[in-house]
């Protein structure tokens, strides 16, 4: 029998309550997944290539390995959230569908009169990561599946998201660059593309998006990359150069310094499709 030790658990727990406004300093990302709920305030996510503003009661799937950053600087001082990072493994395979629906749509908002149902759940998981009885990540685990099933039912679906007209800009320019990761991307080709300044393109890409436009290239490149090299036997000068990289070791450099491995390392423990 597998040992309690042994057993996949819920990684992180955690409800914190921010007496000052925060902003993360810079994009990362994690080998898990997270889930984020916003008791009280407000909060702007950027995820990959997508803007959310949160408010209280919303719900944000960050799924593992995906850059993001957040911050609740416009929400002020009085912001409470609560944090879930889970393995694919604690859920097992039943759940896997739940997953993939987030992935799609990661932003969840619910009715007011089923927020309760919500409430309750997270105040078990609490609950049992506190005490930590006999057996509690079977039940954590079966909350986290409860949760998820009732996120699918109650969402709100086809939920229109409002930005602000500069958000949406900024946010269809992300969305450009994570899609054209390969071209020349300049500064000034990209403000011209969107009709500003380079130097006002530039500092509204920094204020909305929390990461300078260079770092937010590399970024998308880099995430294409892993991708060929999860995907494909493509030799690494070759993905490099695809990515939109002309010096290979310039590439390694970057991938690294995101990635934390080489992208050398990062193919040999890949798995391939």
């Amino acid at each position: 029998m597998m040992e309690e030790m042994d057993k996949p658990k819920l990684n992180f727990v955690e409800r914190i309550v921010y007496t000052r406004p925060i902003k993360m300093p810079k994009m990362h990302f994690h080998g898990r997944h997270e889930l984020y709920y916003l008791e009280k305030g407000r909060a702007k996510y950027f995820i990959d290539n997508e803007i959310f503003s949160l408010e209280s009661g919303d719900i944000i799937f960050v799924p593992k390995g995906t850059f993001h950053k957040t911050d609740s600087e416009d929400g002020g001082s009085g912001v409470e959230r609560l944090l879930l990072v889970f393995a694919d493994e604690f859920l097992g395979p039943e759940a896997q569908k739940y997953i993939e629906e987030l992935k799609k749509d990661k932003f969840v908002r619910v009715n007011q009169e089923t927020l309760h149902k919500f409430k309750e759940i997270f105040r078990k998981i609490e609950s049992e990561d506190s005490k930590r009885q006999t057996d509690y990540y079977e039940l954590e685990r079966l909350y986290l599946t409860e949760l998820l099933i009732l996120i699918s039912r109650y969402r709100i679906k086809d939920l229109p998201i409002t930005l602000k007209p500069t958000h949406r800009i900024i946010q269809e320019a992300a969305k450009y660059i994570s899609s054209n990761y390969a071209s020349n991307l300049t500064l000034q080709t990209l403000a011209d593309k969107y009709a500003m300044s380079p130097g006002h393109f530039s500092k509204q890409f920094k204020r909305i998006t929390g990461v300078g436009l260079n770092e937010y290239i590399n970024i998308a490149r880099i995430s294409a990359a892993e991708e060929m090299l999860t995907n494909s036997n493509l030799p690494i000068t070759t993905v490099a150069t695809e990515c939109g990289f002309n010096d290979s070791n310039y590439f390694a450099a970057v991938f690294k310094r995101l990635k934390g491995v080489t992208p050398k390392k990062f193919s040999m423990i890949s798995v391939k499709s």
